[in-house]
């Protein structure tokens, strides 16, 4: 109503008008008149239709034929069915000539014409993000690079890309997504190979490959100032690149020499492994495989291969002076680190977590964290590209921060200094002893330790990971009574402590600290070498936890579950003879 009024003959009506319309509540004063149009919201209608074919009709669904043919469905009977059962019959669509009477559809014929929710999962922008993985405008791009896929007389093409999208994101069966798409479950199958043949054709070589980006492009754009210092001494055109493989778990076969290959010992169960290929960002460049998991196929055997083998070119596209960081299991018969080894892996690790943390993303699309059925087992490769070079596509890197390389200097030198506390412990000394130490309490003893703030707490670290550990550690340390803490009788300046491991009860490590009142001048450890988890722990806890009302808050925040767990070992100490005596007779 307000909209007809603001058009410019009603305007001029009223400014012409002489008589008083102050009792009429339809009348709307020129004053009264909104200065800028605004247009309503959008409003979607759930409205049910009808599939547009031309080999089915409309009604009964009968196939056309030379002996049946069919006509097309009037428009005046397409009104009639929208304005009597509410239902959208596209145009062209087919009937048998005996459900018309004349233009119109007979009572009968009406009554029998079946009902398709027509409606879109897609119905607001969150839906897209929560059923796909992508925003509106990121599906629209991809729909776009598809343009070899056609649509059907059952899908269109968007339809046939979110079928794919939503299985991959969501890891929902054939079946589930035939309800939830209105198809039967041989449609959902041919579409979702549609998809992906389309994509892995049209949309995954732009993002994903040795061939979509120059290595020139790559040491430039997508190598960080800390790995450049730490592994390339600073050559600008040294690539660094960073591997390892990841697991998708798969279905138990009954094809025994399959399940052989497949069955992977470490991990227990069958599985195939991709092995991906991370700049030091966390952009991936290429996914190799997927390889069997026997023990013909670990890290080093692969690798091994796809140098040989020449896979997707990578003698062509890698120079002679790249690096490649990987871990311990790329090194066939690697044993025991030295002091100076392990100092070199803090290095490693320091650059080799993106590729964790990129097996971590592309495991958010649950269809590659869940067991894949064996008849998927042949594309699993292209649904990782995919996924691959969606997350290349959409996500923002890993590390976005390229300015700061005087983390790698201060590391690099840091791993050639000499461990003074270490070789006072292990030295001639009797630090070692148990009788030169005398137990404290950390929450109201050793005011001497210095109060460390976080920044200060992430240069020692080198990172944050430690940090996030070290608040479980001590959480975890004072629900069981077992974070000890022995100060030295001879050095008020060095502390030792013992704490028990994660994942044994029955082992044990011991640390040691020396400090002062302004910081932590050095510290060694029985695990591992470098500032592991635990020593962070300890510091954390007596340089700023115990200052911190807002850490201490945040620790024995387990509680609040493991009230509800029950523990079979927590009994009375106290017990019936004749009540256990009855048990033990029901157990044999």
């Amino acid at each position: 109503m307000k909209t007809v009024m603001n058009s410019p003959q009603i305007r001029q009506g009223i400014a012409t008008c002489q008589s008083n319309d102050d009792d009429d509540p339809d009348f709307l004063a020129e004053e009264m008149l909104p200065s800028k149009l605004i247009s309503p919201k959008s409003r979607q209608l759930n409205l049910s239709s009808t599939s547009k074919s031309h080999r089915r009709c409309t009604v009964c669904q009968k196939k056309s034929s030379n002996r049946h043919r069919q006509v097309v469905v009037p428009h005046e009977a397409r009104t009639q069915a929208f304005i009597e059962k509410c239902i959208v019959i596209p145009a062209n669509s087919r009937c048998c000539p005996n459900h018309l009477l004349g233009n119109y559809f007979t009572q009968e014929s009406i009554s029998k014409i079946p009902e398709v929710n027509n409606t879109t999962l897609f119905n607001r922008k969150e839906d897209y993000q929560r059923l796909t993985g992508l925003t509106r405008n990121q599906f629209e791009a991809v729909a776009n690079t598809v343009t070899d896929l056609r649509k059907s007389e059952i899908r269109s093409v968007k339809t046939c890309l979110a079928i794919l999208l939503v299985k991959l994101r969501t890891g929902f069966s054939n079946s589930i997504l035939a309800t939830l798409f209105s198809l039967e479950i041989h449609q959902i199958q041919r579409a979702t190979h549609a998809a992906r043949s389309s994509l892995m054709k049209s949309f995954v070589p732009l993002f994903l490959g040795f061939q979509h980006m120059s290595h020139d492009k790559f040491t430039r754009d997508y190598t960080t100032p800390t790995a450049r210092t730490l592994f390339a001494d600073n050559q600008q055109d040294t690539g660094i690149l960073v591997l390892d493989g990841t697991y998708i778990y798969l279905q138990k076969s009954s094809h025994h020499h399959f399940q052989k290959q497949t069955y992977s010992m470490h991990k227990g169960r069958s599985l195939v492994k991709p092995m991906m290929i991370v700049a030091t960002d966390g952009y991936i460049l290429n996914v190799l495989g997927p390889y069997y998991a026997d023990g013909h196929n670990n890290d080093a055997s692969i690798i091994k291969h796809a140098f040989k083998t020449n896979a997707d070119e990578i003698n062509t596209w890698m120079h002679e002076d790249d690096v490649m960081v990987v871990d311990r299991g790329f090194r066939d018969g690697a044993k025991q680190q030295t002091v100076d080894e392990a100092n070199t892996t803090r290095l490693v690790t320091k650059v080799r977590w993106v590729v964790e943390s990129a097996n971590g993303r592309i495991k958010q699309w649950k269809f590659l964290d869940k067991v894949v059925a064996k008849h998927y087992v042949p594309h699993i490769g292209d649904f990782v590209r995919i996924v691959c070079a969606l997350v290349n596509c959409f996500r923002q890197p890993l590390i976005d921060d390229f300015g700061n390389d005087d983390i790698g200097k201060e590391m690099i030198e840091k791993a050639q200094l000499d461990n003074h506390v270490k070789h006072m412990c292990r030295g001639a000394q009797p630090f070692e002893k148990k009788t030169v130490y005398k137990e404290v309490d950390g929450a109201t003893e050793l005011d001497m330790f210095p109060r460390i703030s976080l920044d200060h707490l992430r240069q020692i670290t080198m990172g944050i990971y430690q940090i996030k550990s070290a608040k479980r550690y001590t959480d975890a340390h004072q629900e069981d009574d077992n974070y000890a803490l022995f100060i030295c009788k001879d050095r008020p300046d060095l502390l030792r402590v013992k704490m028990h491991s994660r994942h044994s009860s029955s082992r044990c490590y011991h640390l040691w600290l020396e400090y002062d009142e302004n910081e932590v001048t050095g510290w060694y450890c029985t695990f591992k070498v470098g500032c592991c988890a635990y020593i962070a722990s300890v510091v954390w806890y007596l340089g700023y936890h115990r200052w911190n009302i807002g850490a201490a808050q945040s620790v024995n925040a387990s509680g609040k579950f493991s009230s509800s767990i029950l523990n079979a070992k927590d009994v009375p100490e106290e017990s019936d003879l004749s009540d256990v005596e009855s048990v033990d007779s029901y157990i044999e």
